[in-house]
This record gives structure tokens, sequence and C-alpha cells, in this order.
């Protein structure tokens, strides 16, 4: 049977259920990094569309009944010039009461790469008890269906007191607000999406679709980032025979894998290439006791010809 298009796209639509009981935190940094952290009591959020960015431009979060245009609407009346204020209010006189709903049931976080923020809670949003919204330099927290509003103050504090990559800034606020009590309802799914001058594999897109623990499972995806980046670092420091810094890198890569088999496999590889056998031996050890196929395979490779005579 042949679906057309628009049926397709519709259907589609019906899959990405609005964001009910949510919180967010959008930000900027110096750098022009632009992101989002958000969780939700539903399904998906990370694809539906509640967070939106763009490098050296800004962020959006539109939840509780999401209107799926007003992030790249926003976004590109930011770019032109606008400020957060002006384009909240045009995107909201453009809401054309999107799939049955009206602004009654919005709320908006907003936030340019000046540090410059603005939300809005509709009213059918602000009883969704607890539900409120408010900013600061350069970031603008948001929720509904809360615990209370320490959840958003803690993100706030958290945000604030924070340093370093944009990314774990924005991770550190969402555990935060979670710890404060996060939504009354539960938990179901969260992201981290965050857009850097850069772009391409520098930028952080992650989301956890569905799980008990949503946003510990964006630590998670986030620490094996970091881990990632970490052994790439070791490699590029071992062939510059820079080897302090290569264990420090290779350690920290290792600290944060959380059982992600390739990361071992790269260590093995670069405790050969290093000469390090014994080392070899015990992160293929490491390697198999994961994921015994890859293990096994790995061990077949010629690089390991040494140990295998061994």
């Amino acid at each position: 049977m042949k679906i057309v298009p628009a049926v397709l796209a519709a259907a589609l639509m019906l899959l990405a259920a609005p964001a009910h009981a949510t919180f967010s935190i959008v930000a900027c940094n110096a750098q022009g990094d632009c992101g989002v952290a958000v969780a939700t009591h539903n399904l998906a959020v990370g694809g539906s569309g509640v967070p939106w960015a763009q490098a050296r431009v800004g962020a959006v979060a539109s939840q509780f009944e999401t209107n799926p245009s007003y992030g790249p609407k926003a976004l590109a009346l930011l770019a032109a010039g606008h400020s957060p204020t002006q384009a909240l209010q045009q995107v909201l006189a453009e809401d054309g009461d999107y799939d049955g709903t009206t602004v009654a049931e919005r709320q908006v976080g907003i936030v340019d790469a000046r540090g410059r923020q603005a939300q809005y809670t509709g009213a059918k949003a602000q009883a969704a008890d607890w539900a409120g919204a408010f900013g600061g330099e350069g970031y603008s927290v948001q929720g509904n269906g809360l615990a209370g509003e320490a959840v958003l103050r803690a993100m706030a504090d958290a945000f604030v007191a924070s340093s370093g990559p944009l990314d774990v800034r924005l991770l550190t606020a969402l555990e935060a607000g979670e710890a404060a009590g996060g939504q009354r309802t539960g938990r179901m799914s969260a992201a981290l999406l965050v857009r850097t001058p850069g772009g391409d594999w520098q930028d952080t897109d992650l989301r956890v679709d569905s799980a008990a623990q949503p946003i510990a499972g964006l630590r998670v995806m986030l620490e094996q980032r970091q881990a990632h980046a970490a052994i790439i670092r070791a490699e590029q420091l071992s062939a510059a025979h820079k080897d302090t810094e290569a264990d420090a890198s290779l350690a920290q890569a290792l600290a944060l894998a959380h059982g992600w088999d390739r990361i071992w496999a790269r260590a093995a590889r670069l405790a050969m290439a290093r000469g390090e056998e014994a080392h070899a031996r015990e992160y293929l050890a490491t390697l198999r006791s994961i994921n015994p196929g890859f293990g096994e395979m790995e061990w077949r490779a010629d690089r390991y010809d040494a140990l295998r005579g061994q």
C-alpha cells in the first residue's frame, strides 16, 4: 500500500505527543554555543519539536502543548536581529491554533546569543500546578506540572554556579531540577541539544526516548561522548610522544566509558602501538567480558600477533 507524503507526515506528527509536565533550560554562552536540556513525563521529547538551538543565534523550548513551528520561527527572528521578547510576541501572534490548541496552552522559553531571554506561560499551562518560568543572563528555565518553584530555582542556581562546556552545564541544571522534585507525574524521556559554531561532531544531540531514569541515562551518554573525545586525545598525544598526558587522557576515557566496548578496543590498540602488551591484554579481557563477539574479532587482528605467540 502506498502512503502519500502528506498522510505520512500527519501520522508522524500524531506520534509526537505533547510535552505535558515538562521542565527545561535554554542557554547560550560567550563562545556562541546555544542549547536546551529538557525532561518530561512523555515519549521522545527530543524529537517532539520541543528543543531548538542555533549557534551564535539562540535556543528555544516550546512545551506543554508544543507548537513545533515556534523553534524555527523564533530562531529565524533572532538571527534577523529581533530580541527574544520580540520573537516571542511574533510567534504567539502567529500561532494559528496549531493542532486545535491555542496560546493558552503554550509554554515557551527563549534566549539569544547576547544573553537576553524571554518566557511565556499560557493560562491553561499555568493551571498545570506548579508552573512557571524565569530567566537570567544567558539562560531561561521553564516548567509545568512540577513539584514546586524549587525545581526551577535549583536549575537556575546550578547553571549559574557551574562552569565548563555548555552541554555539561545544561545537564547539571537538569539534574538539579530532578533532585529538587522534578515532575509530579513522573518521568519518561529527556534530551540534551547544543549547537556550536564548529558544528558537526562538536555539537551535542543526545536523547533518551523512554526510560525509568532518563536524566541519568543522559548523564551516561554524555560521559561516553567525553570518553570518545578522551580516547582520541590519548591517541594524538601518544603519537606526539607526550606519554604522561596520553596516560591521563586514556585513564579519563576508560573511567567514563560505562561499558562502551569500542573505547576498550581502541585502548587495546593504543597499548599495542605503544608496546604495552600487558595493558593490551588487560583491555582485551575487559572487551571480551563486555562483548565476547567483538572481543574475539578484535583478538584476531594482525596487530595482536605478538600476543598470540606468547
